[in-house]
C-alpha cells in the first residue's frame, strides 16, 4: 500500500472549491492561492485541464518527473460545469489488486512504485484491512466537515463510494480499481465536480 498523506486541511482546501461557483477562474485562482498550480510570467494561472473522467490530465510537474500531490482533472468548468468537469485527488493506492488470485501474482513486489514520488509514504506489508481502514480515516476527515454523506453505496466487488452533496456540487469518496494504471493498483480516490460528472 502506499498512501499520501491527506489531513483535515487538504479535505478542507478541497470542500472549499465548492463553496463558490463552479466556475473556471474561480477553481484556479485557489490553486495559485493554495500552491497548486503557478502563474506564468503575464500572471495568468497554468492550469492545464484534461480530456474527460476517462483521459485525466496530471498536473503537479517539476522539470517534467510528476510529483506526489497530483490532481487529476477533467474539462474545465463552462457555465457551470458539463459533464465531464471534475477535480479529482488520488489518495491511496493498493497492490495486488481486488480479485488478484494468488497464482496471479509473482509476488508482492510493487512493480510501478518508481512511477510514484517520493510524497508517496509506503506500507509494503500492510494487508487489504489497512486500505479499508484509511477510506474510513478519510470518511471521517469528510464528516467533520460536512457531517454524514448523503448517499453510501456498500462495498461490491471491492468498489465503494459515499457521496455528498455541498451548493449544487457532489464531493465523493470513491474505492475502485485506478484507470491510470490499467487496474494494476486499487486507488481511493476523493472527487469533486457536477453530479452529472459522475
Amino acid at each position: 500500500m502506499k498512501t499520501l498523506q491527506v489531513d483535515g486541511e487538504w479535505v478542507r482546501r478541497l470542500v472549499g472549491l465548492t463553496e463558490g461557483t463552479w466556475d473556471q477562474a474561480e477553481i484556479e485562482r485557489a490553486f495559485l492561492e493554495y500552491g497548486w498550480a503557478e502563474a506564468d510570467e503575464a500572471g495568468a494561472v497554468v492550469v492545464e485541464w484534461g480530456a474527460g473522467p476517462c483521459a485525466p490530465h496530471f498536473f503537479g510537474e517539476a522539470a517534467g518527473d510528476v510529483v506526489g500531490w497530483r490532481l487529476e482533472l477533467g474539462d474545465p468548468p463552462v457555465d457551470g460545469g458539463p459533464e465531464s468537469s471534475f477535480i479529482q485527488l488520488p489518495c491511496a493506492l493498493f497492490w495486488p489488486p481486488f480479485g488478484a488470485e494468488p497464482d496471479d501474482v509473482d509476488d508482492e513486489e510493487d512493480d510501478l512504485d518508481e512511477e510514484f514520488s517520493a510524497d508517496w509514504v509506503r506500507f509494503p506489508d500492510a494487508p487489504r484491512a489497512e486500505f479499508h481502514a484509511e477510506y474510513d480515516r478519510l470518511g471521517a476527515l469528510l464528516r467533520a466537515e460536512l457531517g454524514e454523506p448523503s448517499k453510501v453505496i456498500p462495498a461490491d466487488m471491492g468498489d465503494r463510494q459515499e457521496v455528498w452533496h455541498h451548493n449544487g456540487l457532489q464531493i465523493v469518496l470513491h474505492r475502485s480499481d485506478d484507470i491510470n494504471t490499467y487496474s494494476h493498483y486499487d486507488v481511493i480516490n476523493l472527487r469533486i465536480g457536477p453530479a452529472a460528472a459522475w
